[in-house]
This record gives structure tokens, sequence and C-alpha cells, in this order.
């Protein structure tokens, strides 16, 4: 796919600048320049949409607990003390 994405980079280059002169090159970063742009734009905002559909759903990423340092203190503090009863 990328080669052939190559390819047709470089014969829309040649004809460009055919047809185009000097300014058939420029032409072509110009528009593969958009396209890239285009593209980032239409991550970030379906990235956006995922985030605002996992908070809806109530699903998080691996890692995120949704718990404050606070929190996750107590719960660490509580086990341990568990532990410890259960041992002596």
């Amino acid at each position: 796919m990328i080669i052939w994405a190559t390819l047709f980079a470089i014969a829309a280059g040649v004809v460009l600048s055919v047809f185009l002169g000097s300014y058939g090159f420029l032409v072509l970063l110009a528009v593969a320049f958009g396209m890239v742009t285009s593209t980032y734009v239409r991550t970030k905002e379906i990235h956006s949409d995922l985030q605002i559909i996992k908070e809806k759903l109530g699903i998080t990423d691996e890692g995120e607990t949704g718990l404050s340092n606070e929190e996750i203190e107590a719960e660490l503090e509580r086990e341990y003390l568990d532990q410890g009863k259960t041992v002596d």
C-alpha cells in the first residue's frame, strides 16, 4: 500500500510539474499538507468522541482507577492492617 502511494505521489509530482511548471511540486506539497492536517484533525475528533462515550459508559483504561491518592492510600492501609491481623 505504501509503495503504491509513493509511486502515485511521484507520478503526480511529475504530472503537476509538466502542467504547472515549477509550481507543480509546491501544489503537490500543499495538497499533501492539507491531507495530513485533515487526517490529524479528524483523528483528534474521533479520540474526543471515544473519550465522551467511555465516560458515559463508565469504561476506564487500564491504570485509570478514578480514585484520588488519599483514597488509594486509605485502601492500601486497610489491606495492610487486614494482612497483619490474619498473620497473627
